[in-house]
């Protein structure tokens, strides 16, 4: 997330009506708008991976996963945020074409621009949602996942997993994922020598 845009502070929908005027995405926290801010080739590749494997793992189900470019709508507090990958498995959801509301899990590929707001104050607006079971942080860095999942009590429980021979569980939906599926065929990360 970016610096907030030069607009008054306006309702959720209000940001709605301006935002589809504009020719990038915007988030709308706590009543300003931000700027998305591009990712690199890394960044989108294990976000793309990501959602395909969610999807794999979730095929035969009601769930549904989307990328970047679909709004994700906290009603809680009116918050709405692109967030890099989400699952959501409600009905509702499913008729709803502007924006979701009840998402089941969210997942986030750290950036050293954005990894401070993603940890911090997305993700305290991210629990807000009711429905949420899972939050995911994917370092850029390495394979190294992070899972923060809903205890029945309300808690947030961290478990960890690292390397391309580990798995993550995710029990919220009941599902695992490889570490080598969601960092697979990643660009060079450094030029290759002339």
């Amino acid at each position: 997330m970016a610096l907030p845009a030069e607009t008054p502070r306006m309702s959720t929908e209000e940001f709605l009506a301006w935002e589809a005027e504009q020719p990038e995405r915007w988030e709308f926290v706590h009543g300003e708008a931000y700027a998305m801010a591009g990712g690199s080739d890394v960044h989108n590749t294990i976000c793309l991976n990501t959602a395909f494997a969610l999807r794999n793992a979730l095929s035969g189900t009601r769930c549904s996963v989307f990328m970047g470019d679909v709004k994700l709508r906290i009603a809680a507090d009116g918050n709405i945020f692109y967030p890099d990958v989400f699952v959501t498995c409600a009905e509702a959801d499913r008729a709803r074409r502007q924006d979701k509301g009840e998402p089941a899990l969210i997942a986030e590929v750290l950036s050293p621009s954005t990894e401070a707001c993603d940890r911090g104050d997305k993700f305290a607006a991210y629990r807000h949602a009711a429905s949420l079971g899972t939050v995911l942080f994917l370092s850029q860095e390495r394979p190294h996942v992070e899972c923060y999942t809903r205890t029945p009590e309300g808690h947030w429980l961290l478990t960890e997993a690292e390397g391309t021979d580990a798995a993550i569980a995710l029990p919220a939906l009941a599902i695992h994922l490889q570490l080598a599926d969601l960092y697979r065929d990643l660009p060079d990360q450094e030029p290759p020598a002339a």
